[in-house]
């Protein structure tokens, strides 16, 4: 339960802490801690229905489900589709990873070599399997932890109420209009634990919940720090927000130049996340096409992923194309296509039972 926990939190917040910030204040004001709290409430009812439908098809992953209702040709193709949407958010995050290296600390190395090494360490934990990966989850999360707290602490010594006036008048509609991508990014995405649910025995439902209502809280909470540290034009104008007030950490002539921690911080938050889309990708195409050993599939993903890891230009396009569509693209997987497939179960549930009914 515990380890489904840390999995789960480390993958919703892993990323987010370091590029939703920025977004959300640039549209939403003073107002954008309150977004984090109705995307996440909105992630939580998405989460029902796939719990919903782990619960009707037990011990078998999303993959599994769709060859299982929608048959061999028609569900190996939408399987198809979600393996393709996982490689999708690999590279999203490998990405991720690129642009934030090469614009703070070495920007003259080639975004291949982040992308390389980084899945490279991400593929061995792969080829090793979800247990070794949540057990790595599960010691780096406390330092992730405790990291953020040492950072969070010294930090407020920058803090200023009067960054918050103005609250309170945001447009809702235009709001949520504008920050749609949060839906999808970091909660929706959430939907690759389908692929890990027939690993989890006890309290799934529960821990899952919980997992998401922490994940919210804590973004909503690093949204507001963000606003009363750097204030709404500094914070909308950075890239990464929280690179920026640890950048300007000082305390003497000790605690100088935390940036590199705070780079450390971002590998470690990546690896893990990068680590289950990566499994979820490998296991995936393992379970459609029979495969039994993982080394290969994950050895060639390798190359694919750090390949299309270069289909933007800029983190600009990366940004731009995640405001536009990431969203709508999103929600075909984690809400379309699970409702449809839970009504396609229910109806065959119902049809056998009149059939069994009407036989005796």
């Amino acid at each position: 339960m515990w380890q489904f926990f840390v999995l789960a939190l480390s993958f919703l917040i892993g990323t987010s802490f370091f590029f939703i910030p920025g977004g959300l204040i640039a549209v939403a004001k003073q107002d954008a801690w309150i977004v984090p709290l109705w995307a996440g409430g909105a992630g939580i009812l998405a989460s029902l229905v796939w719990l919903k439908l782990a619960k009707q098809h037990p011990g078998l992953s999303i993959v599994q489900i769709c060859t299982k209702v929608a048959g061999k040709p028609l569900g190996g193709l939408i399987a198809l589709l979600y393996i393709t949407y996982f490689v999708q958010i690999s590279v999203f995050i490998t990405r991720n990873l690129g642009d934030f290296m090469k614009q703070t600390l070495m920007p003259l190395t080639p975004l291949t070599v982040f992308h390389v090494m980084i899945l490279l360490i991400s593929g061995y934990a792969v080829i090793k399997g979800i247990e070794t990966i949540a057990i790595s989850s599960e010691f780096l999360f406390l330092v992730m932890t405790a990291t953020f707290i040492f950072i969070f602490c010294f930090a407020l010594t920058e803090w200023n109420w009067n960054r918050f006036q103005g609250a309170f008048r945001m447009d809702v509609w235009k709001t949520v209009k504008e920050t749609r991508s949060i839906f999808g990014f970091p909660f929706l995405e959430s939907l690759v634990f389908l692929m890990l649910f027939p690993f989890v025995l006890k309290k799934r439902k529960k821990t899952f919940i919980l997992a998401i209502a922490v994940a919210t809280i804590m973004l909503s909470l690093t949204t507001f720090f963000t606003i009363g540290v750097l204030g709404v034009t500094r914070a909308s104008h950075d890239t990464y927000p929280l690179f920026v007030i640890v950048q300007e950490i000082h305390i003497g002539n000790f605690f100088e130049h935390l940036e590199s921690t705070i780079a450390l911080l971002l590998l470690v938050a990546i690896f893990i996340k990068l680590s289950i889309a990566y499994y979820c990708s490998v296991l995936g195409l393992c379970q459609l096409f029979r495969i039994t050993r993982r080394f290969w599939v994950t050895l060639s993903l390798v190359l694919l992923i750090s390949g299309l890891a270069l289909g933007y230009d800029n983190v600009v396009e990366n940004i731009e194309f995640s405001k536009k569509y990431d969203f709508e693209y999103t929600l075909i997987y984690s809400v379309v296509i699970p409702c449809v497939l839970l009504l396609v179960t229910r109806i065959r549930q119902s049809g056998k039972k009149q059939t069994g009914e009407s036989g005796s």
